[in-house]
């Protein structure tokens, strides 16, 4: 059995065909622009193009809040108005499967939760980096959500910034702020992530500031979310998770925080995602998997 896994993100929508063993099989992906009512017939002339009559199901990850019993994307959102209400409607009747969708972050923790560093935990987080920051949350083996299926949106944590009293994460830390704030500074508009982690080991002074702000604001939100839920582990996903840099500098500034509470300080443990970019996809596919499997 096959399921096709759709990753719908802020850049690029992404495909792949999964199995119930996580395997994983032409990968695929296209430009997601700002035509949001164009998505559903992209995604269907792109299935049509690559995955014609070669899968059994379609799973779908979104960014944006995702209802999961009417399998509307993005409630309440204006951006999502063109594809989220009818997309998983829409597939389901054009291709006569099973269709089923859930938030991008819950799908990252999923992926973790089934086969990567979270498979024997009870209770852990995830923060995704990418264009905004997101995550998922698991206590005691079930996926939590809140009143408002905001639990895990960890991208609506409030920081300073030198311009603004408060601000958001996922607009002042996010990995597009890290690279746009990065390819200003050097001139270089064709920055990203990877090249901004050779710029770290070549300790070039023009990023580091930028890289150090964040990271501090990565590492006080894993410190905060250690006291809020207190898991086994949070895992970072997201592309620039597979940094060298990363982790090895949350977990130093983790130690700094730490000597500088006065008290007993529980230092939280963190690890990368273990499927890194493909996190998604996988989690999705796990999601359907427990949805619709015919056995399940």
């Amino acid at each position: 059995m096959w399921i096709l896994a759709i990753d719908i993100g802020g850049t690029a929508i992404k495909c792949g065909l999964v199995n119930s063993q996580g395997e994983r099989r032409q990968l695929t992906q296209f430009p997601m622009n700002k035509e949001y009512a164009t998505v559903t017939q992209r995604i269907c002339r792109h299935i049509d193009a690559f995955y014609a009559a070669t899968f059994d199901g379609i799973a779908i990850s979104s960014t944006g809040l995702v209802d999961p019993r009417s399998q509307e994307i993005g409630m309440t959102s204006p951006l999502y108005e063109g594809f989220g209400k009818r997309l998983v409607r829409d597939l389901r009747s054009t291709y006569q499967c099973p269709v089923a969708a859930e938030n991008d972050g819950n799908c990252a923790l999923l992926a973790e939760k089934w086969l990567g560093h979270a498979q024997n935990c009870a209770s852990f987080a995830t923060i995704v980096l990418g264009t905004s920051v997101g995550g998922g949350l698991m206590i005691n083996h079930q996926l939590v959500r809140g009143k408002h299926l905001l639990a895990g949106e960890f991208g609506y944590m409030l920081f300073p910034t030198e311009t603004k009293d408060w601000e958001l994460w996922s607009i002042a830390g996010s990995t597009r702020t890290l690279v746009e704030e990065t390819a200003e500074r050097i001139g270089d508009p064709t920055i990203n992530g990877q090249r901004i982690d050779t710029l770290v080991q070549e300790q070039d002074p023009r990023c580091l500031p930028m890289v150090a702000d964040f990271v501090d604001k990565l590492a006080a939100a894993c410190y905060s979310l250690q006291y809020m839920i207190d898991p086994e582990i949070i895992l970072i996903g997201g592309g620039i998770s597979a940094s060298r840099f990363l982790i090895p500098q949350v977990n130093a500034r983790l130690a700094v925080i730490a000597e500088q509470i006065p008290s007993t300080v529980i230092v939280p443990n963190i690890c990368a995602c273990r499927f890194g970019n493909e996190s998604n996809l996988l989690g999705a596919c796990y999601n359907w998997l427990r949805k619709c499997k015919p056995d399940s």
